[in-house]
């Protein structure tokens, strides 16, 4: 079984960091991590679970894949967290991503959630993005 999991993650990866748009809100280079560094800079967003359905039909395998990204704020207010978030949405929402090995066929955005932390100081934005690829 060939799922592109992690072929997936890296061409998300890869078109978030190489968006103008997003350097301009979260640095250069683009702070979007799988596991953040300790003492990292705010704002910056993280790769979160997949959740990864099968799907065939008669003459290619397929698979759904709903990820999260997370996005990490502490300016205040929720312009910044609000602004990564429609960045975020504008370069993956019917993007193209280059998964290797695997044809990608759409990337549509299902959900976005802000919340306070109980620090009282971290704004956190959860996106949900639903990926389809065929091979």
């Amino acid at each position: 079984m060939t799922t592109s999991l992690f072929a997936v993650q890296e061409a998300v990866y890869g078109a978030l960091t190489s968006s103008v748009a997003l350097q301009a809100l979260l640095g250069s280079p683009v702070r979007i991590y799988d596991v953040v560094p300790p003492a990292a800079l705010f704002p910056y967003a993280t790769l979160g679970d997949v959740l990864i359905k099968e799907f065939d039909t008669k003459d290619q395998t397929g698979f759904e894949q709903s990820l999260i990204l997370h996005v990490w704020s502490r300016y205040r207010g929720r312009k910044e967290l609000k602004q990564i978030i429609q960045t975020i949405y504008d370069v993956l929402h019917n993007g193209v991503l280059n998964v290797t090995g695997a044809n990608a066929v759409s990337c549509q955005f299902q959900s976005a959630s802000t919340t306070q932390q109980n620090d009282g100081l971290t704004l956190h934005g959860i996106l949900r993005y639903r990926i389809i690829v065929q091979h």
